[in-house]
């Protein structure tokens, strides 16, 4: 009985930390979609931003953090019939026209968004790699034709002697990093987290709250701590 209560206990809080580490993740997503959409209008001075054109922005965004070993975005990426593409994002992007951050026609960022960024511009400067990033790929690929920049999508090299052209449909692409290869993290306070999460997605403010109370009762540990005892 001992054992299974201790068993039981580990899961508790395995799934505890599990759910604080999506909270967290989910607002640095807000944020840096946020940004390169604002970066992409920006630099590019776009008259509109269409869906797909920023499903491959973020993607490249994510693919040159990954192969950095550098946590920024955490979206899941599957292949679909225009490429990489990622349900999570979509419903993200829901989530800032729900809010009033962009247009939902153009997805032209609103006043909205100049105040997030100026509220929270000390994070873009105590995380500049990850912002550096999204910087390039702007540069190099928003203001590009969509047609030419699915071209380049598509003939991307992905596996051995394939390009993603090749993949078949729903072929997983891109997911978040395991934390035990992860060399550097986007950094950001648990009060930072929750006045994002506020603005972005009240509903979700509910899940954090329960995680951060559960932390200063003590009821889960670090990474380390809970993953060493299993």
């Amino acid at each position: 009985m001992h054992e299974q209560e201790a068993e039981g206990q580990k899961e508790m809080k395995i799934r505890e930390f599990l759910r604080w580490c999506v909270t967290i993740d989910k607002a640095i997503d807000y944020f840096l979609t946020l940004y390169l959409i604002n970066d992409a209008f920006c630099r590019c001075d776009l008259p509109l931003l269409p869906s797909t054109k920023l499903q491959k922005l973020v993607f490249l965004s994510e693919k040159a953090m990954i192969d950095e070993r550098e946590k920024g975005f955490n979206f899941y990426f599957i292949k679909l019939i225009h490429g990489p593409f990622s349900q999570e994002l979509e419903n993200d992007l829901g989530k800032l026209v729900e809010n009033g951050f962009i247009d939902d026609k153009e997805l032209r960022p609103t006043s909205n968004t100049q105040v997030i960024l100026d509220d929270f511009g000390h994070m873009i400067l105590k995380n500049p790699t990850f912002f550096e990033k999204v910087n390039i790929v702007n540069n190099q690929f928003a203001g590009m034709p969509l047609h030419k920049l699915l071209e380049i999508v598509y003939a991307m090299s992905w596996g051995k002697g394939r390009t993603i052209a090749d993949l078949p449909q729903r072929t997983p692409m891109l997911y978040p990093m395991k934390p035990e290869i992860v060399r550097t993290g986007f950094q950001i306070t648990e009060h930072e987290t929750e006045s994002l999460l506020m603005n972005f997605d009240p509903d979700a403010i509910n899940d954090l709250s329960e995680a951060m109370r559960d932390a200063r009762e003590g009821k889960w540990r670090t990474y380390e701590q809970v993953f060493s005892d299993v």
